[in-house]
């Protein structure tokens, strides 16, 4: 499970030059948005969960595409998800062996299954469609971020 692509053992021609200086800010931005995906998302999967798979780059003779990672839902469900021009796609979704609570694991990949190879927008869309922990992790989080707003506010007016 390398990031690092092959090198070419043939010299590129001209046409191979232009298209991979086209691509690299396009492999920059991907690369950008699943840094980001793994900072921002981390409260909703398990603690050290996101592995990159393939990097902008796939190996030849890579099972996976390129941009391509997995992370564990909260419910001990391994998500194999490929970033592209048509959002997040998850490729596969298997139970982990020794999951902490079977019967939520087991409630989890039900929910996964029907979403396989379907695009989401974004990974918020990809999480609260398959794990019910992360739905409720999120409304947690946005709830108290409502009760700061509203407690501000309450002091702004008791100030004036």
């Amino acid at each position: 499970m390398s990031t690092a692509s092959v090198p070419s053992q043939q010299p590129q021609t001209s046409s191979q030059q232009q298209q991979q200086a086209q691509t690299s800010p396009q492999k920059v931005h991907v690369a950008k948005e699943i840094l980001h995906v793994f900072e921002e998302y981390k409260v909703g999967v398990k603690p050290n969960s996101f592995i990159v798979i393939t990097g902008t780059t796939a190996e030849p003779g890579s099972k996976y595409p390129p941009n391509t990672f997995r992370l564990c839902l909260i419910e001990d469900v391994w998500l194999t998800i490929h970033l592209n021009s048509s959002g997040y796609l998850i490729l596969k979704a298997e139970a982990d062996p020794n999951p902490s609570n079977p019967s939520a694991t087991k409630y989890a990949i039900s929910e996964t299954r029907p979403h396989i190879q379907a695009p989401f927008e974004s990974m918020d869309g990809l999480l609260n469609s398959v794990s019910g922990e992360y739905r409720s992790r999120f409304q947690e989080r946005l709830c108290h971020k409502l009760e700061k707003v509203v407690r501000e506010r309450e002091k702004e007016g008791k100030g004036e």
